[in-house]
């Protein structure tokens, strides 16, 4: 144990359990060094500037924050940082869109403790894996396994369904493009750009564009 590498690492959630959660575990496993605890994109921006980091805990559901442009923004600006996303989302497309963004493994929160610290080592040794325990929705967790728990809004699942197009309409109207000038910028048809705002305001449940522009403050998208 003297001998194995220290690992510094940056815990990234707005949830006060999940964070307690790392405390208690890393406690246990001096070789892992909790440096810092970010509850947002703008928080864990900073510390990075501060903090000598090797590894990244990142919840995917953070408020005020694009999680695919911090992801992207994380690959270029921190390449050496392992980042192990670590949600209760675990639909297919949302896991296989971050892990081409850049994310080195994907776990979730019904880990259990030793596969949390697995991961670590994995990750560290260059692999890039999408861990069991997201495939493990209906397997009930024994209490014995500490599993880390958290409840979360379902904003998020409807977001991960928008398309790359999708997403950029959100953006312009939100920033007061109209269908006409949004078709121009994106050198689509104004129909098409109709029909994607269709399509994205019944993905995300949403009736009126006030609600469309919320949901893109709160998801951080403008």
């Amino acid at each position: 144990m003297e001998n194995q590498e220290k690992h510094k690492i940056i815990i990234t959630d707005n949830n006060p359990i999940v964070i307690e959660g790392f405390i208690s575990l890393f406690k246990q496993y001096p070789e892992n060094e909790i440096v810092g605890i970010a509850h947002d994109g703008e928080d864990l921006r900073m510390l990075l500037k501060k903090a000598s980091v090797d590894t990244l805990f990142l919840d995917l559901n953070l408020p005020s924050t694009n999680i695919y442009r911090l992801i992207k923004d994380l690959v270029v600006e921190h390449g050496d940082v392992k980042i192990i996303a670590f949600s209760n989302y675990t639909m297919p497309k949302l896991v296989q869109d971050v892990m081409e963004f850049g994310v080195h493994a994907y776990l979730s929160k019904t880990a259990s403790l030793n596969e949390i610290l697995d991961t670590i080592d994995r990750v560290h040794k260059d692999e890039r894996f999408i861990s069991v325990s997201v495939y493990q929705k209906d397997i009930k967790p024994r209490p014995e396994d500490n599993k880390f728990s958290l409840e979360l809004k379902n904003e998020f699942v409807h977001f991960s369904a928008l398309t790359e197009r999708e997403m950029d309409i959100v953006v312009l109207l939100s920033r007061g493009y109209t269908n006409k000038e949004m078709a121009e910028k994106l050198y689509l048809s104004k129909y098409t750009i109709e029909t994607h705002r269709k399509n994205l305001m019944k993905k995300l449940k949403l009736k009126t564009s006030g609600q469309l522009i919320y949901f893109a403050v709160q998801q951080g998208l403008v």
